[in-house]
Protein backbone atom coordinates (compact mmCIF):
# COMPACT_ATOMS: atom_id res chain seq x y z
CA UNK A 1 0.00 0.00 0.00
CA UNK A 2 1.17 3.54 -1.18
CA UNK A 3 2.06 5.34 1.76
CA UNK A 4 -0.45 8.46 1.15
CA UNK A 5 -3.12 5.75 1.78
CA UNK A 6 -1.77 4.90 5.40
CA UNK A 7 -1.43 8.02 6.12
CA UNK A 8 -4.93 8.87 5.09
CA UNK A 9 -6.42 6.14 7.19
CA UNK A 10 -4.59 6.95 10.22
CA UNK A 11 -7.31 10.52 10.73
CA UNK A 12 -9.71 8.98 8.60
CA UNK A 13 -10.85 6.06 11.23
CA UNK A 14 -8.48 6.17 13.99
CA UNK A 15 -7.68 9.65 15.05
CA UNK A 16 -9.25 9.44 18.27
CA UNK A 17 -7.80 5.90 18.73
CA UNK A 18 -4.26 7.28 18.63
CA UNK A 19 -5.55 9.74 21.22
CA UNK A 20 -6.48 7.42 23.19
CA UNK A 21 -3.75 5.19 23.41
CA UNK A 22 -1.39 7.60 24.63
CA UNK A 23 -3.84 8.57 27.34
CA UNK A 24 -4.37 5.73 28.70
CA UNK A 25 -0.28 4.86 28.50
CA UNK A 26 -0.05 8.26 30.48
CA UNK A 27 -2.42 6.64 33.10
CA UNK A 28 -3.83 7.77 36.28
CA UNK A 29 -4.75 11.65 35.87
CA UNK A 30 -4.66 11.65 32.07
CA UNK A 31 -7.04 8.58 31.82
CA UNK A 32 -9.66 10.27 33.90
CA UNK A 33 -9.68 13.47 31.77
CA UNK A 34 -10.00 11.05 28.63
CA UNK A 35 -13.18 8.94 30.07
CA UNK A 36 -14.66 12.28 30.84
CA UNK A 37 -13.73 13.36 27.05
CA UNK A 38 -15.09 9.89 25.60
CA UNK A 39 -18.63 10.70 27.76
CA UNK A 40 -18.13 13.95 27.18
CA UNK A 41 -18.21 14.04 22.78
CA UNK A 42 -21.18 10.85 22.65
CA UNK A 43 -24.47 12.39 21.10
CA UNK A 44 -26.52 9.47 19.73
CA UNK A 45 -29.10 9.60 17.05
CA UNK A 46 -32.17 9.28 16.87
CA UNK A 47 -33.65 5.86 15.99
CA UNK A 48 -35.25 5.99 12.05
CA UNK A 49 -36.89 2.91 10.24
CA UNK A 50 -34.67 1.87 7.13
CA UNK A 51 -36.04 2.49 3.99
CA UNK A 52 -34.90 0.48 1.14
CA UNK A 53 -32.94 3.13 -1.38
CA UNK A 54 -34.29 3.34 -5.06
CA UNK A 55 -31.37 4.52 -7.40
CA UNK A 56 -33.32 6.95 -9.92
CA UNK A 57 -32.51 8.28 -12.97
CA UNK A 58 -32.63 11.98 -13.47
CA UNK A 59 -33.21 14.42 -16.97
CA UNK A 60 -29.97 15.78 -18.68
CA UNK A 61 -29.97 18.99 -17.81
CA UNK A 62 -26.57 21.45 -18.82
CA UNK A 63 -23.43 19.38 -18.27
CA UNK A 64 -19.93 21.19 -16.92
CA UNK A 65 -16.76 20.48 -16.40
CA UNK A 66 -16.22 18.27 -13.12
CA UNK A 67 -14.10 20.56 -11.92
CA UNK A 68 -15.62 23.80 -12.08
CA UNK A 69 -16.25 25.67 -8.49
CA UNK A 70 -19.72 25.35 -6.72
CA UNK A 71 -22.24 27.99 -7.61
CA UNK A 72 -24.37 29.70 -5.08
CA UNK A 73 -25.06 28.59 -1.53
CA UNK A 74 -29.18 28.90 -2.56
CA UNK A 75 -30.59 25.89 -4.26
CA UNK A 76 -33.89 25.49 -5.71
CA UNK A 77 -35.11 22.00 -4.82
CA UNK A 78 -36.68 19.52 -7.62
CA UNK A 79 -39.60 17.31 -7.24
CA UNK A 80 -38.93 14.10 -6.18
CA UNK A 81 -39.35 11.38 -8.55
CA UNK A 82 -41.94 8.18 -7.77
CA UNK A 83 -40.46 4.97 -7.24
CA UNK A 84 -41.30 2.33 -9.58
CA UNK A 85 -41.94 -1.22 -8.39
CA UNK A 86 -39.91 -3.26 -5.88
CA UNK A 87 -36.16 -5.09 -6.55
CA UNK A 88 -36.25 -8.32 -5.35
CA UNK A 89 -34.61 -9.21 -2.26
CA UNK A 90 -30.94 -11.07 -2.87
CA UNK A 91 -28.15 -11.45 -0.66
CA UNK A 92 -26.16 -8.61 0.25
CA UNK A 93 -22.88 -10.31 -1.95
CA UNK A 94 -25.28 -10.90 -5.02
CA UNK A 95 -25.10 -8.80 -7.83
CA UNK A 96 -27.84 -8.92 -10.12
CA UNK A 97 -28.38 -8.64 -13.63
CA UNK A 98 -29.63 -4.97 -13.80
CA UNK A 99 -26.48 -2.64 -12.49
CA UNK A 100 -28.83 0.32 -12.22
CA UNK A 101 -31.71 -1.62 -9.66
CA UNK A 102 -30.10 -1.68 -5.95
CA UNK A 103 -29.57 -4.07 -3.45
CA UNK A 104 -32.12 -4.51 -1.47
CA UNK A 105 -31.08 -5.51 2.26
CA UNK A 106 -32.80 -8.04 3.87
CA UNK A 107 -34.36 -6.88 7.80
CA UNK A 108 -31.50 -8.75 9.85
CA UNK A 109 -28.79 -7.81 7.58
CA UNK A 110 -29.75 -3.74 8.07
CA UNK A 111 -30.36 -4.55 12.41
CA UNK A 112 -26.37 -6.15 11.89
CA UNK A 113 -24.86 -3.22 9.81
CA UNK A 114 -26.59 -0.75 12.25
CA UNK A 115 -25.82 -2.13 15.45
CA UNK A 116 -22.83 -4.20 15.71
CA UNK A 117 -21.28 -5.68 18.20
CA UNK A 118 -18.00 -3.89 18.87
CA UNK A 119 -17.02 -6.52 21.41
CA UNK A 120 -17.22 -9.40 19.24
CA UNK A 121 -15.05 -7.62 15.84
CA UNK A 122 -18.19 -7.40 13.74
CA UNK A 123 -17.84 -4.81 10.79
CA UNK A 124 -19.30 -1.67 10.67
CA UNK A 125 -20.15 1.91 8.59
CA UNK A 126 -19.08 4.97 10.09
CA UNK A 127 -19.81 8.90 8.26
CA UNK A 128 -17.44 11.00 9.39
CA UNK A 129 -18.57 14.77 9.05
CA UNK A 130 -16.24 17.86 9.16
CA UNK A 131 -18.58 20.71 9.33
CA UNK A 132 -18.35 24.73 9.55
CA UNK A 133 -20.09 25.60 12.49
CA UNK A 134 -20.19 29.27 13.73
CA UNK A 135 -22.07 31.41 16.72
CA UNK A 136 -25.73 31.62 15.46
CA UNK A 137 -25.08 29.39 12.86
CA UNK A 138 -24.98 25.14 12.02
CA UNK A 139 -23.78 25.42 8.97
CA UNK A 140 -22.96 23.12 6.40
CA UNK A 141 -20.95 19.40 6.11
CA UNK A 142 -18.05 20.72 4.66
CA UNK A 143 -16.24 16.92 4.24
CA UNK A 144 -17.64 13.78 4.29
CA UNK A 145 -16.61 10.33 3.99
CA UNK A 146 -18.11 7.37 4.09
CA UNK A 147 -15.73 4.50 5.55
CA UNK A 148 -16.53 0.64 5.94
CA UNK A 149 -14.53 -1.44 7.91
CA UNK A 150 -14.23 -4.82 7.87
CA UNK A 151 -11.85 -5.97 10.83
CA UNK A 152 -11.78 -10.16 10.32
CA UNK A 153 -10.18 -9.67 6.80
CA UNK A 154 -8.53 -6.01 8.48
CA UNK A 155 -9.79 -4.17 5.02
CA UNK A 156 -11.36 -1.04 4.98
CA UNK A 157 -13.14 1.07 2.22
CA UNK A 158 -13.22 4.66 2.05
CA UNK A 159 -15.64 7.33 -0.22
CA UNK A 160 -15.06 10.78 -0.26
CA UNK A 161 -18.69 12.50 -1.24
CA UNK A 162 -18.19 16.04 -2.56
CA UNK A 163 -20.52 18.58 -0.46
CA UNK A 164 -22.37 19.38 -3.80
CA UNK A 165 -23.77 15.76 -4.49
CA UNK A 166 -26.99 15.80 -5.62
CA UNK A 167 -29.82 13.65 -3.87
CA UNK A 168 -33.01 13.28 -2.35
CA UNK A 169 -33.39 14.64 1.25
CA UNK A 170 -34.96 12.38 3.24
CA UNK A 171 -37.01 14.93 5.22
CA UNK A 172 -38.69 16.59 1.97
CA UNK A 173 -38.81 14.57 -0.88
CA UNK A 174 -37.17 16.88 -2.67
CA UNK A 175 -33.26 17.44 -4.19
CA UNK A 176 -30.85 19.15 -2.99
CA UNK A 177 -27.15 19.21 -2.38
CA UNK A 178 -26.30 16.73 0.08
CA UNK A 179 -23.97 19.12 2.99
CA UNK A 180 -27.51 20.63 2.92
CA UNK A 181 -28.56 17.54 5.27
CA UNK A 182 -26.65 18.64 8.16
CA UNK A 183 -28.05 22.52 7.76
CA UNK A 184 -31.45 21.11 7.49
CA UNK A 185 -31.15 17.94 10.27
CA UNK A 186 -27.98 17.89 11.59
CA UNK A 187 -25.89 14.78 12.06
CA UNK A 188 -28.94 12.32 12.14
CA UNK A 189 -30.41 14.10 8.37
CA UNK A 190 -26.55 13.68 7.21
CA UNK A 191 -26.36 9.45 8.02
CA UNK A 192 -30.04 9.35 6.96
CA UNK A 193 -29.19 11.11 3.30
CA UNK A 194 -26.06 8.96 2.79
CA UNK A 195 -28.05 6.06 3.62
CA UNK A 196 -30.58 6.95 1.15
CA UNK A 197 -28.16 7.43 -1.15
CA UNK A 198 -26.05 4.54 -1.46
CA UNK A 199 -27.86 1.85 0.42
CA UNK A 200 -25.43 1.08 2.39
CA UNK A 201 -26.33 0.92 6.64
CA UNK A 202 -24.24 3.33 8.42
CA UNK A 203 -23.67 2.42 12.61
CA UNK A 204 -21.86 5.18 13.63
CA UNK A 205 -20.57 8.83 12.66
CA UNK A 206 -18.20 10.81 14.39
CA UNK A 207 -18.63 14.85 13.80
CA UNK A 208 -15.39 17.31 13.99
CA UNK A 209 -16.19 21.09 13.83
CA UNK A 210 -13.54 22.90 11.46
CA UNK A 211 -13.31 25.34 13.39
CA UNK A 212 -12.21 24.18 16.67
CA UNK A 213 -9.01 23.22 14.58
CA UNK A 214 -7.41 26.35 15.33
CA UNK A 215 -7.10 25.45 19.12
CA UNK A 216 -6.22 21.79 18.31
CA UNK A 217 -2.92 22.44 15.78
CA UNK A 218 -1.84 25.24 17.78
CA UNK A 219 -1.51 23.03 20.70
CA UNK A 220 0.11 20.56 19.24
CA UNK A 221 2.27 23.27 18.05
CA UNK A 222 1.22 23.65 14.50
CA UNK A 223 1.28 21.24 11.34
CA UNK A 224 3.80 20.44 8.68
CA UNK A 225 1.72 20.48 4.68
CA UNK A 226 3.14 19.76 1.34
CA UNK A 227 1.10 22.38 -1.00
CA UNK A 228 0.52 21.19 -4.82
CA UNK A 229 -0.62 24.89 -5.84
CA UNK A 230 0.25 28.21 -4.33
CA UNK A 231 -3.08 30.51 -3.77
CA UNK A 232 -4.05 33.52 -1.41
CA UNK A 233 -6.87 32.50 0.93
CA UNK A 234 -8.48 34.80 3.74
CA UNK A 235 -5.97 36.63 4.00
CA UNK A 236 -2.86 34.07 3.97
CA UNK A 237 -0.49 33.21 1.09
CA UNK A 238 0.47 29.64 0.84
CA UNK A 239 3.21 29.04 -1.91
CA UNK A 240 3.62 25.84 -3.53
CA UNK A 241 5.87 23.14 -1.49
CA UNK A 242 6.57 21.99 1.99
CA UNK A 243 5.21 24.16 4.84
CA UNK A 244 4.64 24.70 8.58
CA UNK A 245 0.78 26.25 9.34
CA UNK A 246 -0.05 27.19 12.48
CA UNK A 247 -3.82 27.03 13.54
CA UNK A 248 -5.55 29.74 11.76
CA UNK A 249 -3.31 29.26 8.78
CA UNK A 250 -4.17 25.43 9.00
CA UNK A 251 -8.00 26.00 9.08
CA UNK A 252 -7.99 29.09 5.80
CA UNK A 253 -5.87 26.09 4.10
CA UNK A 254 -8.30 23.68 4.97
CA UNK A 255 -11.12 25.94 3.53
CA UNK A 256 -10.69 26.71 -0.02
CA UNK A 257 -11.84 25.27 -2.93
CA UNK A 258 -13.13 28.11 -5.22
CA UNK A 259 -9.60 28.34 -7.10
CA UNK A 260 -8.55 24.99 -6.57
CA UNK A 261 -9.09 22.89 -10.11
CA UNK A 262 -10.21 20.07 -8.21
CA UNK A 263 -12.67 21.91 -6.14
CA UNK A 264 -14.10 19.48 -3.48
CA UNK A 265 -11.70 16.76 -4.03
CA UNK A 266 -8.54 19.04 -3.97
CA UNK A 267 -10.03 20.73 -0.55
CA UNK A 268 -10.40 17.18 1.12
CA UNK A 269 -6.90 16.22 0.28
CA UNK A 270 -5.87 19.42 2.09
CA UNK A 271 -7.80 18.68 4.53
CA UNK A 272 -6.05 14.99 5.42
CA UNK A 273 -2.95 16.56 4.93
CA UNK A 274 -3.72 18.71 7.91
CA UNK A 275 -5.60 15.62 9.93
CA UNK A 276 -2.86 13.23 8.64
CA UNK A 277 0.08 15.24 10.10
CA UNK A 278 -2.03 16.31 13.23
CA UNK A 279 -2.53 12.95 14.17
CA UNK A 280 1.64 12.06 14.16
CA UNK A 281 2.28 14.94 16.36
CA UNK A 282 -0.53 13.46 18.80
CA UNK A 283 1.10 9.98 18.54
CA UNK A 284 4.16 11.63 19.02
CA UNK A 285 6.44 10.91 22.52
CA UNK A 286 6.22 14.89 23.53
CA UNK A 287 2.48 15.07 23.53
CA UNK A 288 1.80 13.31 26.86
CA UNK A 289 1.81 16.67 29.24
CA UNK A 290 -0.11 18.19 26.18
CA UNK A 291 -3.30 15.24 26.53
CA UNK A 292 -4.89 17.33 29.13
CA UNK A 293 -5.26 20.34 26.71
CA UNK A 294 -5.89 18.54 23.62
CA UNK A 295 -8.90 16.24 25.50
CA UNK A 296 -10.59 19.53 26.16
CA UNK A 297 -10.79 20.38 22.88
CA UNK A 298 -11.52 17.48 21.80
CA UNK A 299 -14.66 17.29 24.39
CA UNK A 300 -15.77 20.56 23.05
CA UNK A 301 -15.67 20.38 19.18
CA UNK A 302 -16.02 16.53 18.28
CA UNK A 303 -19.14 14.83 18.46
CA UNK A 304 -19.98 10.98 17.99
CA UNK A 305 -22.52 8.54 18.92
CA UNK A 306 -19.58 5.78 19.82
CA UNK A 307 -19.70 4.91 23.44
CA UNK A 308 -16.66 4.91 25.57
CA UNK A 309 -16.87 1.12 25.37
CA UNK A 310 -16.73 0.65 21.63
CA UNK A 311 -14.30 3.65 21.02
CA UNK A 312 -11.71 1.21 23.52
CA UNK A 313 -13.03 -1.89 21.39
CA UNK A 314 -11.64 -0.33 18.42
CA UNK A 315 -8.30 1.24 19.61
CA UNK A 316 -7.42 -3.16 21.23
CA UNK A 317 -9.41 -4.80 18.48
CA UNK A 318 -9.35 -3.43 14.69
CA UNK A 319 -6.46 -1.67 14.41
CA UNK A 320 -5.00 -4.41 11.73
CA UNK A 321 -7.58 -2.14 9.25
CA UNK A 322 -5.30 0.86 9.28
CA UNK A 323 -3.07 -0.71 7.27
CA UNK A 324 -5.08 -2.11 4.07
CA UNK A 325 -7.97 0.38 2.98
CA UNK A 326 -9.51 0.66 -0.25
CA UNK A 327 -9.89 4.50 -1.41
CA UNK A 328 -13.24 5.29 -3.39
CA UNK A 329 -13.84 7.87 -5.68
CA UNK A 330 -17.39 9.17 -6.51
CA UNK A 331 -17.30 9.25 -10.54
CA UNK A 332 -20.18 11.63 -11.39
CA UNK A 333 -20.44 15.29 -13.46
CA UNK A 334 -20.53 18.86 -12.57
CA UNK A 335 -24.18 20.18 -13.69
CA UNK A 336 -26.65 23.23 -13.75
CA UNK A 337 -29.82 22.81 -12.61
CA UNK A 338 -32.26 25.73 -12.71
CA UNK A 339 -29.01 27.76 -12.33
CA UNK A 340 -27.57 25.69 -9.57
CA UNK A 341 -24.39 23.55 -9.54
CA UNK A 342 -24.34 19.81 -8.23
CA UNK A 343 -22.30 17.26 -8.58
CA UNK A 344 -24.67 14.61 -10.41
CA UNK A 345 -24.20 10.77 -10.11
CA UNK A 346 -26.09 8.08 -12.29
CA UNK A 347 -28.02 5.13 -10.71
CA UNK A 348 -25.30 2.46 -12.24
CA UNK A 349 -22.59 4.37 -10.04
CA UNK A 350 -24.68 4.49 -6.82
CA UNK A 351 -25.28 0.79 -7.69
CA UNK A 352 -21.49 0.33 -7.74
CA UNK A 353 -20.96 2.09 -4.58
CA UNK A 354 -23.49 -0.19 -2.74
CA UNK A 355 -22.27 -2.83 -4.10
CA UNK A 356 -18.34 -2.56 -3.06
CA UNK A 357 -18.92 -1.60 0.08
CA UNK A 358 -21.77 -4.16 1.15
CA UNK A 359 -19.19 -6.87 -0.08
CA UNK A 360 -16.38 -5.46 1.81
CA UNK A 361 -18.45 -5.36 4.80
CA UNK A 362 -19.76 -9.41 4.39
CA UNK A 363 -16.28 -10.30 3.78
CA UNK A 364 -15.22 -13.34 5.78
Amino acid sequence: MKPKRRRFVRWLGYAMAAVLVIAIGAGGYVWVSAQRTMNAMYEPLPSTKWVDPVFETEDEPEILPTNESAGPEEDIEEPAMEEEGEPPVVPITAIDRNPAEPLKISEEDVARLRSPSTANKEPFTMLLLGVDERPGDRGRSDTMILLTVQPRTGQAIALSIPRDTRVLMPNSGKYDKINHAYAFGGSALSVEAVERAFGVPIAFYMKTNMGGLIDIVDTLGGVDVNNERAFNYEGHSFPKGEQHLNGEEALAYSRMRKEDPQGDFGRTQRQRQILSDAVDRVAGAGTVTKLPKLLSHLSEYVRTNLTSGQMIDLITKYRSTSGNVQIMYLQGQGKMINGIYYYTITAEERRRIQSEMLKGLNSN
